[in-house]
């Protein structure tokens, strides 16, 4: 699939990602340039993605928010607040925000990529079609050709989408793993999502190959070998992530899997894990909804409150995975409701929702 020596090492990576942050951090306390603020948000918003680590995406949005101050003109402004509001899910307001970035002046191509996104993301598919298409007339990289598979497999389109994840990793001409592996993340979350556990561990195992320290990857891939009832397999994929992410699927996968085990310290990791979904979506209800929602669904065991997130990611976005998350929260509750009993159930239909912390709007979680 890939050519792993292409690529520097992944560890040798991220030590040198940390390095730039810290290095722009130390420039931002002694008063950084716009540039430097948006180059430290972008990097900690990669970081975030890779590691799994929600608190550097909080960084990083109050970083380029604090970029916005000194933009040098309106259309930057606009534009860096469209994509940190699609980023974490209000898509109304992302859009506002790209048509008074374009009628400022923005690029046009970087407005229709990010367009094409909020249109993907809320379920207007046609419409996201031609702007992926013309993106990659215009620019066949790994970027566009990756965003269009991302799409296309959400069309249903798989053998289509397949064909065009490979194209996006044959058009990457860089040495960094960074941009190979969250487009392998994305397709194995695809993979996923289309019910084929073999052809996404066979993805997520490259992805591994490639960058070993990618956390939504080996989280993913836990919950494929849940799926396959490789447990053991399950637990050692997902236990290191306790410590090193504070996303709280982890602990949800891993809630699930002692659950499969008989293990009574299961209820206690998922309450551990549903307490932390109830802060983020404190802070973040949009961003967080559908994937509260399914935890709620199985082994966090609150039918009604997964059935008011539900009814919430519904509202944000009609799409095919939005109608099929509330239809299976209606029916769970109205089950629970008619037999009196407490259920616990795979979620390997409702999870690998490639969080475009990664990209929300299509890609990353």
């Amino acid at each position: 699939m890939t050519n792993t020596g292409r690529y520097t090492s992944g560890p040798i990576v991220l030590a040198n990602l940390a390095a730039s942050i810290d290095s722009l951090e130390l420039r931002r306390a002694e008063g950084a340039a716009f540039d430097n603020l948006v180059a430290l948000s972008k990097l900690l918003f990669i970081r975030g993605d890779v590691l799994g680590r929600m608190a550097d995406n909080e960084r990083a949005e109050l970083i380029a928010t604090e970029a916005i101050a000194s933009s040098p003109d309106a259309a930057t402004g606009f534009y860096i607040r469209a994509r940190l509001a699609g980023r974490f899910h209000r898509f109304e307001e992302a859009s506002v925000h790209l048509d008074q970035a374009f009628a400022a002046g923005y690029p046009r191509n970087k407005i229709d990529a990010e367009k094409a996104a909020l249109l993907q993301a809320t379920g207007r598919y046609d419409a996201a079609l031609l702007l992926r298409d013309r993106l990659v007339q215009d620019d066949p990289g790994i970027h566009t050709l990756g965003a269009l598979a991302s799409l296309l497999a959400e069309m249903d389109r798989w053998a289509t989408a397949e064909a065009t994840y490979a194209a996006a990793i044959d058009a990457d001409d860089g040495v960094s793993p960074l941009p190979c592996s969250q487009l392998l993340f994305e397709w194995g979350v695809s993979a996923m999502r289309s019910g084929d556990l073999d052809r996404a561990d066979a993805i997520f195992a490259e992805l591994e190959a490639i960058l070993p320290g990618h956390v939504p990857g080996r989280g993913h891939r836990a919950e494929v070998a849940l799926g396959r009832g490789q447990l053991q397999l399950a637990l050692m994929l997902v236990t290191p992530l306790l410590e090193t992410s504070d996303d709280p699927e982890y602990r949800a996968t891993y809630a699930e899997i002692l659950a499969a085990h008989g293990n009574a310290k299961a209820t206690r990791e998922a309450e551990r894990a549903a307490s932390a979904y109830e802060v983020l979506l404190a802070r973040r209800p949009e961003a967080y909804a559908d994937h509260a929602a399914a935890f709620f669904i199985g082994i966090g065991n609150r039918p009604q409150r997964a059935v008011e997130l539900a009814l919430a990611n519904r509202k944000l976005r009609d799409t095919p995975r939005s109608r099929n998350l509330l239809a299976k929260a209606l029916r769970n509750a109205a089950s629970l409701a008619g037999a009196g009993s407490t259920h616990v159930s795979n979620l390997m239909s409702l999870r690998g929702t490639g969080h475009r912390f990664g990209h929300p709007q299509g890609a990353t979680r």
